[in-house]
């Protein structure tokens, strides 16, 4: 009952104090473009200052596969190349915000 009420405690404060909570995310290597996982597939819980991320790979224009996790470093953004656009896309506002 002591270890509840402490366990309890705990998560009140750090809240209060602001301190980051664990978030779960999708997690999967390979989505294909019907937006299935295909490998590796799950949730994963978010730990210190990781995110949920999204990443999206497409070939001339036109959505080739995904990948969704945790990660550490994770910067929002889009590179182009002539034939290949890779999107990363970051959140940490609710559990499992990185649907494909």
């Amino acid at each position: 009952m002591a270890k509840c009420l402490l366990l309890l405690l705990l998560v009140v404060l750090s809240s209060l104090l602001g301190l980051p909570q664990a978030l779960e995310c999708f997690q999967c290597d390979r989505v294909n473009t019907s937006g299935v996982c295909v490998s590796g597939g799950g949730t994963c819980q978010t730990q210190g200052g990781q995110q949920c991320f999204l990443r999206k790979i497409y070939e001339d224009g036109t959505l080739s596969y995904g990948r969704q996790g945790c990660s550490q470093l994770c910067t929002p953004m889009k590179l182009f190349n002539p034939s290949v656009i890779v999107e990363y896309k970051c959140c940490h506002d609710s559990p499992l915000c990185n649907k494909f």
